[in-house]
């Protein structure tokens, strides 16, 4: 990125400019840095839909709390991809097949054991799981707890992001998130037992707008009794703290593809290392960002930017001492998910959002 025509850095820095940062196709396109008399953020009112939106999440109560029957709550939508989430104290009595989405669970709390086709993983406080469409599974516990999940439901197929895909923009010499980091179930020993095992399955075609978008199968012996695996096994997880992290600025770990056009990607998934940094404002006119907070005093929250609006913790002054002093969510890290189509919020997430000056 260049300078502004005949400035020196010594010279901008004695004015008290802010830098605003322009950004296309979600860091993979124009890539450009204003410096601005007034702060783009710094506005009198704003009436709407069209601004930044904190969604707290602590008094949430999605069905899967209070019932070991129940469902995770969903709070953002659109055609790609919905965000939901889980506060599940119990086993699942039923296995759950999604033939309609991939699935990504951020495990923020607690320990889940994972029983797949394709084996069994625990997962524990700031792990990741991967459930591929199509793959059965149970989410069981060694008993009762207060968990915290948040699951990331896509249309496209997930994928790690490639050295190639992120080398350009971060000039590390590796992934974002190391092979290594990647974790992969084991089979299952011997017979479990049981006589009968409901597997409810998702999927919303056919008559689906009749009878539902979930039907339920009965089998007399486990559905996971697979006793061997010749080929991949797609079913993996890894830590959050095993991703790449460069401070405040965003490193793209997983995305969504449609197979049939793998170089258009639906959306993108991010980490940023927190802190009080120089991080600018910044505008992404490509993409909405939905930022989660997985650590913190606000643990649990959801900070949502739609498409074009500035953010960006009201940083970004050429004067380090014109930065707003550290913020609540100045800790840790948050988890961002830029999507292409605009997400929706649901009713229950209206409830609880209120704007928010991010």
């Amino acid at each position: 990125m260049s300078k502004p025509e005949g400035r020196s850095r010594r010279s901008m820095e004695e004015h008290d400019w802010v830098r605003h940062l322009y950004n296309r196709r979600v860091q993979w396109g124009l890539d450009t840095m204003l410096f601005r008399r007034n702060h783009p953020m710094e506005w009198k009112r704003v009436a709407g839909n069209y601004q930044n939106w904190e969604v707290r999440t602590a008094d949430i109560r999605p069905s899967d709390g209070a019932s070991s029957h129940g469902e995770p709550e969903t709070l953002f939508y659109n055609e790609d991809m919905s965000v939901r989430l889980s506060r599940r104290r119990e086993s699942m009595p039923y296995f759950y097949r999604n033939c309609d989405a991939d699935e990504l669970h951020f495990v923020n709390r607690g320990t889940i054991n994972y029983e797949t086709d394709f084996g069994n993983l625990t997962v524990g406080a700031r792990e990741f799981i991967l459930i591929p469409k199509g793959v059965t599974y149970r989410a069981s516990m060694d008993g009762p707890q207060d968990t915290l999940r948040i699951i990331f439901e896509s249309g496209p197929e997930i994928f790690v992001v490639p050295l190639e895909m992120v080398e350009p923009i971060y000039g590390k010499g590796k992934p974002a998130l190391k092979p290594e980091s990647i974790i992969k179930p084991e089979l299952r020993q011997g017979d479990p037992g049981g006589t009968e095992f409901e597997l409810r399955v998702k999927y919303r075609g056919a008559f689906a707008d009749f009878l539902g978008e979930t039907s339920s199968i009965s089998y007399a012996y486990h559905p996971l009794d697979v006793e061997l695996i010749d080929g991949e096994i797609p079913v993996f997880k890894f830590s959050l703290d095993d991703v790449e992290k460069l401070g405040n600025t965003p490193v793209a770990f997983l995305g969504g593809a449609y197979l049939d056009h793998p170089e258009n990607r639906a959306w993108t998934m991010h980490v940023t290392g927190g802190g009080v940094g120089s991080a600018p404002v910044h505008r992404n006119p490509d993409s909405d960002e939905l930022r989660y907070v997985s650590c913190g005093p606000n643990l649990g929250n959801f900070l949502f930017t739609p498409q074009g609006v500035d953010h960006g913790g009201g940083r970004g002054y050429t004067r380090k001492e014109r930065n707003r002093p550290a913020g609540p969510y100045d800790v840790g890290d948050s988890i961002s998910a830029y999507t292409i189509k605009p997400l929706k919020g649901s009713p229950q997430a209206y409830r609880w959002a209120a704007p928010y000056l991010a």
